[in-house]
């Protein structure tokens, strides 16, 4: 399929502005580690807040959970509740003592945190969280590379090979010249092509069908379990509920909190990004609702792809400019997500491993491990590129594998480090373990552990009542194991103060 001048045109000028941002903010962004991960602690709550919410939608709101309400309905209203639920408990209550804390002790990472939280002078949690972020960093990247490859082959006549390649350079481009200041400007921006598209897309698609009525029999062609939000099983509901379960240890969203210029904007920010979030993953559903009622069969999207029905329902309504800005849209969420996740694995590679273990002590340059981190940025993208040309999975639980398992590892370890005097360094390194192996093992179990283990997918799903997704086992083992773990294991000194002074 050959796009047509006009929807070509739109994609390039927005490439270039992301590019022409990324030149602009180079110079901000040289100065050290702090302006490069961070923008110098500078950003405004419109920033913050728009930054977090499309950083963490990434591919899969546009293409994940549009193709989910495609093929299942109102499942979908599940996951929304799942995130935006945590989110907004995370940014008005988590996020102000993020904030405090991070700039008190001058952590630019979440390995910073936890390594001055706890006082460990043995960098034992600094190498073990820098090490999860950076393979679950390369899985993420990864996953976004392979959303590229499958939006662009169905709409622009790419081959999938040249569509992820595509994807990957400009990514590529812009974050290494510009750092967290390009990151968070051109976040701002895709914010807006995405808030804008599903708006925009599902409101043509109700008129075009006359209201909501076709809608309606759609849902009820389709069935009670395709339409009863109570309909689905616990477990099933539960399964999607579960995605909020990845929110607060996800670090490419947790930095947005570390930056922000006025700590006392925070709840604004909090107020700004949970009602974008609503409309977007409301828009979202619509999207993949109206789109069952244009294309009942399966059949008629490319590839059989549920995840095609975005841009396959722009393709049937829109013009050539808007299908322009539709392609935006979708590359907005993939680059959104995937240039905050290069900044954070690089940030692991450079400021936790080689400036801070390696270089420890040698007064290294800023602007040398600037130049450093941007190295960094293009192995990571290598590794990625790769594993994207290696994967077989559909886009949504790629995703959802990466963000659980950064959710399960960091999620506990955090929330208890701010909100508990009582957990130890050994608590949060073996619940970070834990939690680690428990959402591998539950997405796929090794053959030969079968040997030593039960199946561990069947019994936590026996357990929870048909729970599968990994996130939701590995969040409560690590919960458990570091709570148990610390209440025998030594606390740092100052633990009371810290926990009372981030309370004030």
């Amino acid at each position: 399929m050959n796009a047509h001048p006009m929807t070509v045109s739109i994609i390039i000028i927005y490439l270039l502005l992301l590019l022409a941002i990324g030149v602009m903010s180079s110079k901000k962004s040289s100065g050290g580690l702090t302006d490069f991960f961070l923008a110098g602690r500078g950003l405004g709550k419109w920033t913050v807040a728009l930054s977090a919410v499309s950083s963490g939608r990434s591919g899969w709101l546009v293409l994940g959970v549009t193709g989910t309400a495609y093929a299942s309905g109102l499942l979908a209203v599940w996951a929304l509740a799942g995130f935006i639920t945590v989110e907004v408990f995370m940014f008005f209550f988590v996020a102000r003592r993020f904030r405090k804390y991070s700039e008190s002790t001058d952590s630019i990472t979440i390995p910073d945190i936890l390594e001055k939280r706890y006082q460990d002078r043995t960098n034992l949690l600094r190498i073990t969280s820098a090490l999860i972020i950076t393979f679950f960093m390369i899985a993420y990247v990864g996953s976004q590379v392979v959303a590229g490859g499958t939006a662009f082959s169905s709409s622009l006549g790419l081959s999938t090979t040249g569509g992820m390649w595509f994807t990957a350079a400009i990514l590529l481009a812009y974050t290494v010249l510009g750092g967290f200041h390009a990151v968070s400007k051109t976040d701002v921006l895709q914010a807006g092509f995405m808030f804008l598209s599903l708006v925009v897309l599902p409101i043509i698609a109700i008129i075009g069908l006359g209201g909501f009525g076709p809608i309606l029999d759609v849902l009820h062609t389709q069935g009670p379990a395709y339409y009863g939000i109570f309909g689905f099983g616990f477990g099933v509901a539960m399964n999607v509920i579960g995605i909020g379960f990845g929110s607060p240890g996800n670090p490419h969203i947790l930095v947005r909190y570390m930056s922000l210029r006025n700590i006392k904007e925070m709840r604004q920010a909090a107020l700004i990004g949970s009602v974008w979030n609503v409309i977007m993953g409301w828009g979202a559903i619509m999207v993949g609702l109206a789109g069952r009622a244009y294309f009942p069969d399966i059949s008629s999207l490319p590839g059989e792809n549920q995840e095609a029905i975005f841009t396959t329902l722009g393709n049937e309504l829109l013009n050539p400019f808007f299908m322009g800005i539709l392609l935006v849209a979708i590359l907005a969420a993939i680059m959104s997500s995937a240039d905050s996740q290069l900044l954070v694995g690089s940030s692991s590679l450079v400021r936790d491993i080689y400036d801070r273990l390696i270089g420890k002590g040698k007064g290294l340059d800023g602007k040398k491990l600037v130049l450093y981190s941007r190295i960094a940025i293009g192995v990571l993208m290598l590794l990625s590129v790769w594993l994207a040309f290696s994967a077989q999975e559909f886009v949504f639980w790629m995703v959802l594998f990466a963000w659980g398992g950064l959710g399960a590892c960091f999620g506990p370890a955090l929330l208890l480090s701010f909100y508990w005097k009582g957990t130890s360094k050994q608590g949060v390194f073996w619940g970070m373990l834990v939690g680690l192996v428990t959402v591998i093992l539950v997405k796929n179990q090794p053959a030969w552990t079968l040997n030593y283990l039960p199946d561990i997918k069947a019994l936590f799903s026996k357990i929870l009542f048909g729970i599968t997704y990994e996130a939701v086992p590995g969040f409560l083992m690590a919960l458990v194991v570091t709570v148990v773990v610390s209440l025998f294991t030594k606390k740092p000194s100052n633990a009371k103060e810290t926990i009372e002074d981030l309370a004030s």
